[in-house]
């Protein structure tokens, strides 16, 4: 996550993310020059990160936050196995009997069904049948042995329950993130993932073995709440570690196990057919890098921010003595630190007084109304309410849409193993390729591009004969690898359209409309989908195609700087950059990345 630009490694503003994103070139945050052409102090501590470079004391952090984040992805997504569609019928009691329906086709034929969730008792009144509720089921154990669908009946009247388990996940994200961001502000990165890693995966394991749907659910929110304070607070701790040049690196790095864990996830789920074994198992591999965070160090930035010094240094001598380097002397190194921490203390100590001006006396109702204004604010001049709908929608559509095709395996394979497995394979090169073409073709057109390849395969396999399996699933899984694309696109370009004035107005206000993206599309795929099967697919792939449209009246932003006020975006549009800004921008290409999580 990343405040308007004022140092590569500054505190995030606290929003939720979506698919692991890819950071790519921009120039989010830019190193400033102060009054007088000096330096400031963001530049300084990568001036002093450079020296550290890179060796044992960053990779361990880099290992052990990839390493986690390779874990979320199977809870992140668990409902395609702990809580999928299953076969069942209606097991009537002893005085019971199956209700059958028959219909005539258009060929004229007879079609007999029997229905699931409905039988026949006889009347009291008068003779004949009455049609009773069914109350139990017998299930097809082919595909899944034990899960909560057949544990608890999430069938018939029961079955939004399904989609529920989903959706709470990416609700509790919705309310996480912006208390993890608090605490990682107060208390510390390695303190909040420190929690976070214990705690997540603590209750990913003990959910395993609770006795009632009630308490499940209860714990899927809770593992979505903490889902921030691994994935966003660890990447920010890993940036903060991390010597600029390498920065583009490290966002694949830590952004490719989520890739791998969604393969995993797959295979394990192959293997262990029941729920409870399969959530243990794939969460007890988070165990063996618990050591990890006894030997992990706090975010030397962020030590010197808040003015612990000596703990800053002692951090960095560790550093320096694992990677085999030497520090600056130490007069050198005291006074980086003060520079660091006023840079900081001035940017907080202004926004402090700018809060307070606004706020006055009111109390809560005029913080309210100042919240409301803010929110507003991006809807003032043409410009900026134009990018400010332009991006609601997209933001939305990119989230109905991603998780929408990882999780209608049902419909776009006959195998759901395989199906997940070649879901994380294909977003490999969605993340990897991703950078290299937008620094090439802009943001813009390979945006338009992303949208309607995914809009034309998707809507395509809605019109295919469901006999032929292996056509839907390649042309889904073509569509998951240009929407994953399309979405680190977004991010990119979201930060680059956007004022600095307002960008993190602008930006809390499109995540929170994706997260709401994300926790509809789980009814979509599963309430919508077995009534009728082509309707998502119809409905992500116009998705699609709208979000394309919607890309048109936007305009390249590569090669231009960034506007820091909202006249500055109306009066002069996007002006291109000098070369000296441009090679300073590739320095922070991953600075944005903090945006996600």
């Amino acid at each position: 996550m990343s405040r308007p630009p004022q140092s590569s490694a500054s505190s995030p503003p606290h929003l939720t993310s979506h698919p692991p994103f890819i950071p790519l070139p921009c120039a989010l945050a830019t190193p400033r020059r102060g009054q007088g052409g000096r330096m400031s102090g963001t530049t300084k501590f990568d001036g002093l990160l450079t020296r550290l470079g890179t060796g044992r004391w960053n990779m361990l952090c880099f290992a052990a936050v990839g390493y986690w984040n390779m874990h979320l992805a199977s809870n992140t997504l668990s409902g395609a196995y702990v809580a999928p569609v299953m076969k069942h019928t209606c097991r009537p009691p002893s005085s019971g009997y199956t209700l059958m329906t028959t219909t005539v086709t258009p060929e004229g034929a007879n079609q007999t069904t029997e229905d699931h969730c409905h039988y026949l008792v006889n009347s009291t009144e008068g003779g004949g049948f009455d049609e009773v509720p069914c109350d139990a089921w017998d299930y097809d154990n082919a595909t899944y042995i034990f899960t909560l669908t057949s544990q608890f009946d999430l069938v018939c009247s029961s079955e939004y329950l399904r989609a529920t388990y989903q959706s709470l996940y990416m609700f509790g994200t919705l309310f996480g993130a912006p208390i993890n961001g608090l605490i990682s502000d107060r208390f510390g990165r390695k303190s909040t993932l420190t929690l976070g890693v214990l705690t997540y995966f603590s209750l990913a394991m003990a959910s395993c073995w609770l006795p009632t749907l009630t308490a499940v659910l209860g714990f899927r929110f809770l593992l979505g709440f903490l889902h921030p304070t691994i994935m966003q607070t660890g990447y920010i701790l890993a940036l903060e570690m991390c010597e600029p040049r390498y920065r583009s690196m490290l966002g694949i790095m830590l952004s490719l196990p989520w890739a791998l864990g969604t393969m995993a996830w797959g295979g394990a789920a192959y293997l262990i057919r029941d729920w409870r074994w399969l959530q243990l198992v794939v969460n007890i591999p988070s165990l063996f890098l618990f050591p990890a965070l006894w030997f992990l160090d706090e975010s030397p930035r962020w030590l010197i921010v808040h003015g612990e010094f000596d703990k800053a240094k002692e951090v960095l001598a560790r550093a320096s003595k694992w990677n085999r380097v030497t520090l600056p002397p130490q007069d050198e190194l005291d006074h980086l630190m003060c520079v660091i921490q006023r840079e900081a203390r001035v940017g907080q100590k202004a926004q402090r007084t700018e809060d307070q001006a606004q706020d006055g006396d009111g109390g809560y109702k005029k913080k309210a109304w100042k919240i409301v204004l803010r929110l507003l604010i991006l809807f003032r001049t043409p410009r900026l309410r134009l990018i400010t709908m332009v991006l609601s929608v997209k933001f939305f559509l990119v989230s109905l849409i991603f998780y929408g095709i990882s999780l209608n395996a049902v419909n776009y394979s006959a195998d759901p193993f395989l199906y997940m497995v070649l879901s994380g394979l294909v977003e490999v090169p969605a993340y990897t390729l991703t950078a290299p073409i937008v620094a090439k073709l802009g943001r813009k057109l390979p945006s338009i591009v992303y949208y309607f390849v995914s809009g034309a395969v998707i809507l395509a396999v809605a019109f295919i004969p469901s006999d032929n399996q292996w056509v839907v699933m390649v042309l889904a899984l073509t569509g998951r690898m240009c929407i994953s694309a399309a979405y680190q696109v977004l991010y990119l370009y979201s930060v680059e359209l956007l004022p600095t004035e307002v960008r993190l107005q602008g930006l809390g206000s499109a995540t929170i409309v994706s997260r709401v993206g994300s926790m509809i599309s789980p009814f979509v795929t599963e309430l919508l989908g077995p009534v009728y099967p082509s309707a998502p697919s119809i409905l992500f792939g116009v998705g699609a195609f709208i979000a394309c449209l919607a890309t048109l009246p936007l305009w390249e932003t590569l090669g231009h700087t960034l506007p820091d006020t909202i006249t500055d975006l109306e009066e002069r549009g996007g002006r291109r950059q000098s070369p000296a800004v441009k090679d300073a921008q590739e320095d922070e290409e991953t600075e944005m990345a903090k945006l996600r999580a």
